[in-house]
């Protein structure tokens, strides 16, 4: 018979509730069954006890039945009760044999972030391959730049497990997987209910410990080399090391290397600031703010602000578009173009190295005119070569030889050239007749604090002179329109212009032993 599960009043005789307890017994003449049932209700046990002689046979249906009676639903394990009713049927006892079981229900997936960029902790190094297949090994591309209003990840919310069940039957309502917590780092905002994460500036997208951000400034804590390669940069960079020969730096707000630099191109629209630079005679630094270094050897500077160097530069072509300072170092060898002054401690190299200097000049204007009349002498020397080689091909094409179609195609191709040529030959000609020199506040003065050396040539407004003695400073050079030449005069602060400078009239004893 079956017996109603345990009151209130029975459960509270002990201190401790039990994890299971009787609640469903059973007598027939061949058994006594009783079903346990655990106090989650997510098993079922039973004490089956034999009442007739040994070899009497207990089907296991019976025991089924007798379970869906209890109310034993769900998990019933057929094997282990066909095992209980065959030891049973031997006159064994069997007690707290488990026959019914469910699981709890498993939560789903948890929460998780998507990158939609490359970041330094989620990616590895990516070599660069050409049409040719050869690899960059300079270019790594450890990390994605973005952009402004550029998506860069994706919040994917947790899932839902599957639902479950006790083995009375109730239903267990599937579990949520855990939310994962993002933190906001600098740079970025949250779109369409937390889920889409919005780059505000542009920079360096990163994702670490959960922590999303976007960093105007990209950090080389050691050496620029094949484990860095070449940087890429819409912010600002800074090298704690060196920069070893042929890796290039682009950067767009700004550069600052705490080492040296070899022969390398580092080019940004802001500042750019170096301990050293050895470019052998191919480095370069273009730059739109201003350049500090202690010293540079070898390189090509464009330098849209003032250029100040601690110590030395040798052989190198700078140009800046306001000051060149080196106050306490020297210009030894090379081209100084400035706009608003050249100022140095010593200037002029040892040997007989030619050191030239010109001030006064805003170089963007004057590069693009040299640049278009180089164009213009190389369009009209290729025009003239593809016409003395246009007259033997027309004979040959006129002539019937086995080659007369190689012929004809080398005419496309030249006349093809010609077309070509013409064009450009117009749009260089048309921005020549139309290119003319702004106005800008220059200062076409020269400084020099201790020595003005031999073989160095001086540039000032159209006069162009070259120093065959050396003079002792602190001096100011300036040009003399007047009299065609350069006036050597007691050294005034840079800022001081040339044209309030007073010039004396012309002694031609004393200009001539100053030139």
């Amino acid at each position: 018979m079956a017996l109603a599960p345990q009151t209130d009043q029975d459960k509270n005789t002990s201190e401790k509730k039990p994890d299971s307890a009787v609640f469903f017994e059973e007598q027939t003449e061949d058994y006594s069954l009783q079903v346990i049932l655990a106090k989650d209700e997510m098993s079922a046990s039973v004490n089956l006890t034999p009442l007739k002689d040994k070899d009497s046979v207990i089907a296991v249906n019976d025991i089924t039945e007798a379970l869906y009676r209890a109310g034993v639903v769900d998990g019933v394990d057929v094997h282990a009760l066909d095992t209980l009713c065959k030891n049973v049927s031997t006159g064994e006892e069997q007690q707290n044999i488990i026959v019914a079981a469910t699981y709890p229900p498993e939560p789903g997936a948890d929460g998780w972030i998507e990158p939609l960029i490359k970041t330094k902790s989620s990616t590895a190094e990516e070599v660069v391959e050409d049409e040719t297949g050869r690899i960059d090994l300079y270019t790594l591309n450890l990390f994605t730049c973005v952009k402004i209003d550029q998506q860069i990840a994706v919040l994917h919310p947790p899932e839902l497990g599957e639902a479950s069940s006790t083995v009375t039957g109730k239903v267990l309502a599937p579990l949520l997987g855990q939310e994962l917590e993002i933190r906001l780092g600098s740079g970025v905002r949250v779109e369409d209910n937390g889920t889409s994460f919005i780059s505000e500036i542009a920079g360096r997208g990163d994702l670490i410990d959960n922590v999303i951000s976007v960093n105007e400034d990209y950090m080389v804590h050691g050496d620029v080399d094949l484990e860095v390669g070449n940087i890429s940069f819409p912010g600002y960079t800074k090298i704690r090391g060196d920069v070893l020969d042929h890796f290039d730096i682009y950067s767009q707000k700004g550069i600052t290397v705490a080492g040296a630099v070899g022969s390398c191109h580092l080019v940004t629209d802001g500042d750019v600031t170096i301990g050293s630079m050895s470019g052998l005679d191919d480095g370069l630094i273009r730059c739109g703010g201003n350049l500090k270094a202690n010293y540079l050897n070898g390189i090509t500077v464009e330098c849209m602000g003032t250029v100040t160097i601690s110590n030395e530069i040798r052989n190198c072509v700078i140009k800046s578009a306001d000051i060149i300072m080196i106050k306490n170092g020297s210009i030894s060898g090379g081209e100084c173009i400035a706009l608003n002054g050249i100022e140095a401690k010593d200037i002029g190299a040892q040997a007989g190295v030619i050191t030239k200097l010109r001030s006064g000049v805003y170089f963007p204007e004057t590069d693009r005119l040299q640049t278009l009349k180089a164009q213009q002498k190389s369009i009209a020397f290729q025009n003239q070569f593809i016409k003395q080689v246009l007259g033997p091909l027309n004979k040959q094409a006129l002539a019937e030889t086995s080659s007369i179609g190689a012929v004809k195609k080398r005419l496309e191709i030249l006349s093809e050239r010609i077309e070509i040529l013409q064009v450009l030959q117009q749009e260089v000609k048309r921005e020549l007749d139309a290119f003319i020199f702004e106005a800008h506040d220059g200062n076409a003065k020269i400084n020099v604090h201790n020595r003005l050396k031999e073989k160095v040539v001086i540039s000032l407004q159209d006069i162009t002179e070259e120093i065959r003695l050396e003079h002792q400073g602190p001096l100011s050079v300036v040009a003399d329109v007047n009299n065609g030449t350069l006036h050597f005069c007691s050294m005034s602060p840079i800022s001081v212009k040339a044209d309030e400078i007073e010039i004396p009239a012309l002694d031609e004893t004393n200009n001539d032993s100053l030139v």
